[in-house]
């Protein structure tokens, strides 16, 4: 373990330095396109080598290649939506692998080797990623309804559907986990396939937190409950959406409720929980470059002997759902697949 750790931090370092040589090994690859390269197209160029040594680093630490088959799957689709050639990615993958090769021991290229030696397979196999279709329930239609104000742009109306379908007396829960939930999927879908822009993922996805901003009146109908979470994101993750759900979730059902949000620092986040003396504290990270942020916080936390007694952590987030045991790793003592995957897990933890 000490020796993954290690050469975690050794891929971390490359990032200083190695995304500029590898993109002058691409132009030696490739001289034709040398010139036809903009210092914008550069720019890109060497940030996509530092995320590839981000997702890579972390999947090293986590001894999860699983992880990093999955963000190889990911960016595939991306790429192909923006029509760069996979055969082209497969080389730069290939011009990564040999420059650590340079500078790592052999037991090292050891671990790194098979891990980009598969991304390569993935990248030129001709099968495609097909994702599963959102199961149809009674609220599909007005899912399809909300996402098409959403990307028209009408925020207003978007709010005003929903709002009316609750005051009709549509469980806010179904709300959450049939409209809210596959409409974020598919939002990130058509961002990831190049249909809609950055700028618009992120209206959409500000307008449904506004959205249930305003059904935070309609949460208050179950029987309070002598118990208190508290919900955050760590340190440097910006994906708030989820958090936010699995928060709301608990309130639905009873509990006392302190949703921190994105980004948030581990100083604070014990201080806060000294104050408050939660029973519970649900953890979030969607980038797989957090996972190891997650273990530190959690490691903060337990060591710290003005945190009260008994409390129970779970963390959830996609890179959680693609690892298995990822979760005993960091320290937890559960992961959640969802929303009410949590309540369920919670009242587990807490009858233990």
């Amino acid at each position: 373990m000490e020796k993954k750790m290690f050469l975690n931090e050794k891929l971390l370092g490359l990032k200083s330095t190695l995304p500029a040589l590898i993109l002058a090994d691409h132009f030696l690859l490739r001289p034709d396109m040398a010139d036809n390269y903009t210092e914008h197209q550069k720019e890109n160029f060497q940030k996509d080598v530092a995320w590839i040594l981000s997702f890579l680093a972390e999947s090293v630490w986590a001894g999860q290649p699983a992880l990093f088959e999955e963000f190889i799957s990911w960016l595939r689709t991306f790429l192909s939506s923006v029509k760069v050639p996979m055969k082209d990615v497969a080389e730069s993958m290939m011009l990564i692998k040999a420059r650590i090769n340079k500078v790592c021991t052999e037991d090292e290229n050891l671990v790194v080797n098979p891990i980009l030696d598969k991304a390569v397979i993935l990248l030129l196999s001709a099968e495609q990623q097909v994702s599963i279709p959102a199961m149809e329930n009674f609220l599909t239609p007005l899912a399809q309804n909300y996402l098409n104000y959403l990307l028209k742009g009408n925020r207003n109306n978007a709010l005003s559907l929903i709002l009316d379908e609750v005051k009709s007396g549509v469980p806010v829960k179904d709300i959450y986990l049939n409209v809210f939930q596959p409409v974020q999927y598919e939002i990130g879908r058509l961002w990831q396939t190049n249909r809609i822009s950055v700028a618009q993922e992120h209206f959409c996805t500000g307008a449904t937190q506004l959205v249930m901003s305003q059904l935070y009146p309609f949460l208050f109908t179950g029987e309070k409950k002598d118990r208190k979470m508290v919900t955050t994101c760590v340190s440097g993750e910006l994906h708030e959406m989820g958090a936010r759900i699995v928060t709301d979730f608990f309130e639905m059902n009873g509990w006392d409720t302190y949703y921190l949000g994105a980004n948030m620092p581990v100083a604070g986040l014990i201080r806060f929980i000294k104050e408050i003396k939660p029973k519970l504290l649900a953890i979030s990270a969607t980038m797989t470059f957090h996972v190891s942020a997650v273990e530190e916080m959690i490691s903060l936390i337990r060591s710290d002997p003005g945190i009260p007694s008994g409390l129970k952590i779970m963390v959830g987030g996609y890179p959680f759902k693609v690892a298995n045991l990822l979760w005993e790793k960091v320290g937890a003592d559960g992961f959640a697949l969802d929303a009410l995957d949590a309540i369920k897990l919670a009242d587990n933890l807490l009858a233990a």
